[in-house]
């Protein structure tokens, strides 16, 4: 009598916390929607408002361009700025022009 083994390869869910932060950066093969979910993350956990000006301005560019939502708890910028909340943003209280410009 055979045995079968059960093939212990199962596809894992795609997690944004284990995808490094400079793979935005080249072609690692993350699919546009990867990506996103990368980018999300990074703003939701204030990455990349600590990073080179790069990360922060592609975020700010990604938020403004309606592609990324603000985080829903208060961030700070690499100078100590804050990033508005997207509670803030969507009630009016902050407008977009006056995050960063």
């Amino acid at each position: 009598m055979a045995f079968k083994v059960k093939s212990t390869k199962r596809k894992e869910k795609f997690n944004p916390a284990t995808v490094p932060i400079y793979y935005l950066e080249g072609d690692y093969g993350l699919t546009p929607e990867q990506e996103i979910e990368v980018w999300q993350y990074n703003v939701d956990n204030g990455m990349v408002w600590q990073l080179q000006g790069w990360y922060g301005r592609t975020a700010q560019d990604m938020l403004d361009a309606g592609i990324l939502h603000y985080p829903n708890k208060r961030q700070h910028d690499y100078y100590g700025n804050p990033i508005p909340t997207h509670e803030e943003i969507s009630s009016g209280k902050v407008k977009r022009k006056q995050v960063f410009g």
